[in-house]
């Protein structure tokens, strides 16, 4: 028997798909090497690129049709595999009618691709070009697709839901390459994406499905979490990274921000939070934490020849006295609930709020020992004023109300605190950050 050469679009396809794959690979390593956040405009393009995938295969679909003098539209088949979809959609906790819009609207985008190629072999007189089997070939793969999206979608979900359509619009605007798709049919699909959102917290199931540990942390907070030129650094990013691996997971690192942590946590953006965060009875109103793995209090940090002159919170509470806090945490609220006369100076970027104290831009910041403990030893113009904090909190990892994860939190945790292990790890973390 001859064999036919594959045509020169499925060789392009099968040359792509393994850059794609040696590309994913590189990738994979890149992050397993140098864990950093991860960047929300790959997961939306990914997403985008699968859908552009299928629509790649729709001239092969159309030319199998158009021999065997099918109609492009299968209804039966369709509605089964658009029930099937939502099913699968819901399944990873997916709102299940954003889910029916988003399927179908790539249906129609489909069939237009499709009909596009009708028009053009009829209206030309044309034969199209050979195909592979629609059944034991090109379904499939299709199929396998289908099975890459639903995840791509759940990782992406929390970017998709808060990205402008403005700015997403033209991320989607690449299919139109695609003969036969509109730009009517792409604003329908960006506005289908935009509501793609998690609607219950992730489960155990859920993790192992998708085999990936979504972490909020804010790269800000050293010793804990902190952003070094791309590199996260710092305790609780190791214990993300071993919890992930002891999970049989892979981490997943989402920026996150002290004003905006709770509503990130309850937008389901990522699966748990660690930071450094401290247990509040107002945090545990909407949210749960594991075992407390480190206890500190607000200690007030000032130039080291200021000492005498902010030694207690009287005398911090003055008249001219500059107080300077990263807002939307602890700090912040523990400033507007016991200074009334001194002046309180917010300052946007907790990596860099200690030289403002250094530039006599502010005289004192109220923060966490540990946080005060690792700038005098980074930055000898600084001191601490006090032995003692004025206040006691736990820290320990934040996770979404009634999660059935925190016992396995738990589970993996506290052995470790019990054997001392997290306390030796947080004094190298100390180390490693000056």
């Amino acid at each position: 028997m001859t064999k036919i050469a594959p045509p020169a679009a499925v060789l392009r396809r099968t040359c792509r798909s393994a850059w794609l794959l040696l590309g994913v690979a590189m990738l994979a390593v890149r992050l397993a090497a140098v864990p950093q956040f991860a960047s929300e405009t790959e997961s939306i393009d990914r997403v985008i690129e699968l859908i552009d995938r299928r629509l790649e295969l729709m001239p092969e679909v159309a030319a199998v049709k158009f021999r065997q003098q099918q109609p492009i539209a299968d209804p039966a088949r369709e509605h089964v595999v658009l029930d099937q979809s939502v099913a699968d959609a819901r399944a990873w906790n997916l709102d299940g009618e954003a889910a029916r819009t988003f399927f179908s609207v790539q249906i129609r985008l489909a069939r237009a691709v499709q009909e596009h190629w009708f028009e053009r072999w009829r209206t030309r007189g044309e034969q199209p070009p050979a195909a592979r089997d629609l059944v034991t070939v090109l379904r499939p793969q299709l199929d396998a697709i289908g099975r890459e999206l639903l995840p791509a979608v759940y990782l992406a979900s929390s970017a998709l839901t808060q990205m402008p359509v403005a700015t997403l619009r033209p991320r989607v605007a690449r299919l139109l390459r695609h003969p036969g798709a509109t730009e009517g049919l792409l604003a329908e699909l960006t506005q289908a994406l935009g509501t793609l959102r998690l609607v219950t917290a992730p489960t155990w199931a859920t993790l192992q499905r998708v085999g990936v540990l979504r972490v909020g942390t804010t790269g800000d907070y050293a010793p804990f979490s902190e952003d070094r030129g791309g590199e996260l650094r710092g305790l609780d990013i190791e214990l993300a990274q071993a919890l992930a691996k002891d999970w049989g997971l892979r981490v997943v690192f989402v920026r996150t921000s002290w004003p905006s942590l709770m509503t990130d946590l309850g937008q389901r953006r990522f699966d748990l939070a660690a930071s450094g965060i401290s247990i509040t009875p107002e945090r545990q109103r909407l949210a749960e934490f594991s075992a407390a793995y480190f206890f500190d209090g607000k200690t007030p940090i000032v130039r080291r020849e200021d000492i005498a002159r902010f030694s207690s919170l009287e005398k911090i509470d003055q008249l001219g006295v500059r107080v300077i806090v990263n807002p939307g945490g602890t700090n912040e609220r523990f400033v507007r609930e016991n200074l009334t006369r001194a002046t309180i100076v917010l300052h946007p970027d907790n990596r860099s709020i200690f030289q403002e104290i250094i530039a006599h831009r502010a005289d004192v910041m109220i923060t966490d020992g540990i946080e005060v403990r690792l700038q005098t030893e980074r930055h000898t113009e600084l001191a601490a004023t006090m032995a003692e904090p004025f206040t006691r909190a736990g820290k320990a990892i934040l996770l979404p109300l009634n999660s059935e994860l925190t016992t396995r939190v738990d589970a993996w945790l506290v052995p470790q605190i019990n054997r001392g292990q997290i306390a030796e790890r947080l004094e190298q973390a100390l180390v490693g950050a000056k």
